[in-house]
């Protein structure tokens, strides 16, 4: 399991403008508005969803969903650290 799965799924359900796309590991996900409340709640249960953990309310915080490596590291300090950010 790694980067890619977060990327692509963010890429394939989120990203609403394509010129966002290739979406890279630190494309800005709140700055450039590919996260907004509703697709930052659809991403919360995704992850939680494919990684098996919950994310309580106090998690949901902009540096835990800045870029998808914030994204990696965060679940990284949630699991056994098996999620990659290797290119």
């Amino acid at each position: 399991m790694d980067d890619t799965v977060i990327r692509d799924y963010i890429a394939r359900e989120l990203v609403r403008d394509p010129s966002l796309l290739p979406l890279e590991n630190s494309t800005p996900l709140l700055d450039s508005g590919i996260l907004d409340s509703l697709s930052l709640l659809r991403l919360v249960v995704f992850l939680q969803d494919q990684f098996g953990i919950t994310v309580g309310d106090l998690d949901v915080v902009p540096e835990h969903f800045a870029t998808v490596d914030a994204i990696c590291g965060y679940l990284r300090s949630r699991t056994d650290g098996s999620v990659s950010t290797a290119p």
